[in-house]
């Protein structure tokens, strides 16, 4: 299947993992190159975008949906699921809680999305003295069950843009682009 040249195709991604692991400064660092300090738990979800050159010929717009975090709110946030093509589940390296709870969320896209892309990002690498699960003992978890396993800072702006870029490539290699 070629791509129709000059054409912006709209992806739809997902943020997903337990409350104040990072989700919503990745998507902020991502689509505005800007981090904020102060934490302000979203409420629902929160949209984001920004279009990337994919090829010469064909531009992606990438829609991140930043979705909520806490477990009381889980029917709100699997409502924004709906016609995901990628999934970034996202985890605090300083939370060993959070990690432990990767399947949970990988479990809960699949139910409602089955079959998209889902990669994994430990983030807060910056706070190196803190840090609670190794690079090492993500990768052998989740990597061997053919998961991409990526790190990032998205206070210092660290493999951010890696994230997006790889789960877009993976999007479009799944819709056969």
């Amino acid at each position: 299947m070629t791509l129709s040249p000059n054409i912006t195709y709209i992806i739809k991604i997902i943020n997903i993992g337990d409350y104040s692991v990072g989700k919503t400064s990745l998507a902020v660092r991502y689509t505005q190159n800007r981090f904020t300090s102060s934490y302000l738990p979203t409420l629902g979800v929160d949209f984001h975008s920004k279009n990337i050159l994919y090829d010469e010929d064909t531009t992606l717009r990438l829609v991140l949906f930043d979705t909520v975090g806490q477990e009381k709110l889980v029917a709100l946030r699997k409502r924004y699921y709906t016609g995901a093509h990628g999934a970034v589940v996202v985890f605090d390296v300083t939370r060993k809680d959070s990690f432990d709870h990767i399947r949970k969320w990988i479990e809960e896209v699949e139910e409602k999305c089955p079959d998209i892309p889902i990669i994994i990002v430990g983030n807060k690498t910056d706070l190196i003295d803190q840090r609670a699960v190794t690079k090492e003992e993500v990768e052998a978890k989740w990597t061997s069950k053919g998961y991409t396993v990526l790190e990032s800072s998205a206070k210092m702006g660290e493999g951010v843009d890696d994230i997006y870029t790889i789960i877009a490539k993976k999007v479009m290699e799944k819709q056969g682009y």
